[in-house]
């Protein structure tokens, strides 16, 4: 016979008490009279021996149930494993993943496994538990209890394959041991699921699952720059069907910015606008009954930055640095052969201003500015080498064609276009006309922002590309004296603006580029909440490169210093691909037994290692014991 808790045998000490009570006659005697003392002599003959035989047999019977209540404690089985060299391990895999937080029959998932280890008996002593990160070999599930419930949620999870490879390493290399491995997990299909048969141990998949998968979430975050502030676009998602509506709350920093409520009829889409003039350190925080560490969406726009213009042409225009003033934009003008091809790169706009060619080199650097973000504005010549133009903007589906030498005026303004929407509060029909004296004929499918009188597109958009049709100099045009040239040129610089990154996703492959002037080898460091940390670097000139693969670990805004100087906050959330509660089909395992509670899995490895457990029988013994005693009590005279 062996015990799981022999320690409790020291409560045996109990059994003085009953001995005591038995051998030491503590009641008081009363004084009695009789007249007839053979009737008293009569009484003791008959009681005396009756008296010692019950006395005696109560106390047997005592103990016994002490004794028997005693060893029902300590969990007394018998283990029919008689070789010595036939030891049984057990490995359990706990699964702490986000997607464990997920409600159950008996609450978090994690939790509800992590009671069941505690409650149920282990068959073994000593077992090994690894979860995720952590590992805790060779250790009784009686020490163990703190680190298990003090497991927290993290956002990574081990797939099957670094499982089993993990599993394998735990176990001992000794071929005639029995090895029993537990996974408990919810088993998310986020992870591949090609499972490797080829092992020496017995697997139990226990799947847990929620009761009722629930769960909504911030799926994406986008921004759009307008001339005076910033419109967030916020697209929302929920694995439950019948979920018409989602509850968002919008703060920065602290405070509450404002509510709105994502609606299943509008795809769970709303949108937020926020101003450009301060910095937002922005929060989105979802009311959501199911997973709770996606229900909070971190971002940050720092305080918007001054636009970076550059203009190149044969000429500086002065129309160009009147709306280009130096509070709002960082405007700079460069003729072709003094360009400096790496500067392109750092600007916000550019302007390419009548050029009569655009060599090819310049061609390859606008190709790559433009496919980077970059906004381009082309303003064509009249006087130049137009198929040059063209090389360029073939890549884009558009040609310059014929050259139309007929005055035309300019008539028809896109006032849904957001460029003229915040700059005109109404439309306006009747206004001074600029006029062109020549112009090209284009084909494309862009976005037209201003027509001639015939319906011709002067000025047109795809994505980040602006095009004018004609020279807007005042050799051809008067457009540049007109009102309608401030609006037009402020807008397309103000939108021109790069947002710095929103936000980064942890455990992906995350790096920042700065531009700083470094004294002293300076360190950058991240930090929140009192604690900070060095992240990868590396300088190349006056360049500075963060690379943020390992850490941070937790979600939050984070500040970055440069020694004692805050120089900007950025943004860290957890990657959404367990929000989705999707779960791999574990019915068609022919290899594994797969089981749907711990206490079930638990209940087979005894079985298999052959643990018969004798603690119910001592009960019993031990009630048996205490009903004699009572009808001994009661009826023995």
């Amino acid at each position: 016979m062996q015990f799981s808790h022999p320690n409790y045998f020291f409560f045996l000490i109990a059994l003085l008490i009953p001995i005591l009570v038995h051998l030491f006659q503590l009641r008081k005697f009363k004084v009695q009279n009789f007249t007839n003392l053979a009737v008293l002599e009569t009484i003791k003959l008959q009681t005396r021996q009756s008296k010692t035989l019950k006395k005696w047999l109560i106390l047997s019977l005592r103990l016994l149930a002490i004794t028997s209540l005693v060893v029902a404690f300590t969990q007394p089985y018998f283990s029919n494993f008689n070789s010595k060299n036939e030891n049984p391990e057990i490995v359990i895999y706990l699964d702490n993943s986000f997607s464990m937080q997920a409600r159950g029959t008996k609450g978090p998932l994690l939790n509800q496994a992590v009671q069941s280890l505690l409650s149920e008996r282990i068959p073994l002593e000593n077992i090994t538990v690894f979860t995720n990160t952590k590992t805790y070999p060779n250790r009784s599930i009686k020490d163990l209890k703190s680190e298990l419930l003090d497991i927290e949620y993290i956002d990574q999870q081990l797939s099957i394959t670094a499982l089993f490879a993990k599993a394998s390493s735990l176990f001992t290399k000794n071929k005639t041991d029995q090895k029993y491995l537990l996974l408990i997990s919810d088993f998310q299909k986020k992870n591949s699921f090609e499972l490797n048969t080829d092992f020496k141990f017995q697997t139990f998949l226990i799947s847990l699952r929620p009761v009722v998968p629930n769960n909504g979430f911030i799926e994406a975050l986008s921004v759009k720059s307008k001339i005076s502030d910033y419109e967030l676009k916020v697209v929302g998602k929920t694995v439950n069907e019948s979920q018409d509506s989602l509850n968002l709350s919008l703060f920065n920093g602290k405070k509450l910015i404002g509510k709105s409520v994502l609606l299943k009829s509008k795809k769970f889409t709303t949108t937020f606008s926020i101003p450009k003039d301060e910095p937002f350190k922005g929060r989105f925080v979802l009311d959501d009954l199911g997973l709770t560490y996606d229900d909070v969406f971190y971002f940050n726009i720092d305080k918007s930055a001054k636009t970076s213009v550059l203009a190149i042409g044969e000429e500086n225009r002065g129309y160009l640095s009147r709306i280009f003033t130096k509070e709002t934009f960082l405007y700079n003008f460069t003729a072709v052969k003094g360009l400096n091809y790496k500067f392109l790169q750092q600007q916000d706009l550019i302007i390419i201003s009548e050029l009569k060619r655009l060599p090819n080199v310049l061609i390859n650097n606008l190709k790559s500015f433009v496919k980077n973000g970059g906004s381009l504005i082309i303003i064509p010549t009249v006087n130049g080498d137009i198929g040059s133009y063209n090389t360029f903007l073939e890549t884009e589906s558009l040609n310059f064609k014929t050259l139309i030498s007929h005055e035309k005026k300019i008539t028809y303004i896109n006032f849904d276009h957001p460029i003229f929407k915040e700059a005109f509060e109404r439309s306006v029909r009747n206004f001074q006309y600029p006029k062109i004296r020549q112009h090209y004929e284009i084909s494309s499918g862009f976005k037209t922002l201003l027509k001639f009188e015939d319906n011709k597109p002067f000025l047109v958009q795809k994505q980040n590309l602006f095009v004018f049709t004609a020279p807007i100099g005042s050799e051809n045009s008067n457009f540049t004296e007109s009102p309608l040239i401030v609006p037009t040129m402020y807008g397309m610089g103000k939108s021109s603006l790069k947002i710095p990154k929103l936000f980064y996703t942890l455990g992906e492959k995350n790096e920042l580029g700065l531009r700083l002037n470094f004294k002293n080898e300076s360190v950058l460091k991240l930090s929140r909440d009192k604690k900070s940390f060095i992240p990868l670097q590396s300088k190349q000139n006056s360049k500075l490169k963060l690379f943020f693969d390992n850490i941070p670990k937790k979600a939050g805004h984070y500040a970055l210093h440069k020694e004692s100087d805050t120089l900007q906050y950025l943004s860290f959330n957890y990657d959404r691909k367990e929000s989705l509660l999707q779960y791999h089909n574990l019915d068609n395992l022919k290899d594994f037994n797969v089981l749907d509670s711990v206490s079930k899995a638990l209940e087979s490895v005894k079985s298999e290692v052959n643990i018969n457990e004798l603690w119910k029988w001592f009960v019993i013994f031990a009630l048996i014991f205490l009903a004699i005693e009572i009808l001994v009590l009661k009826f023995f005279e």
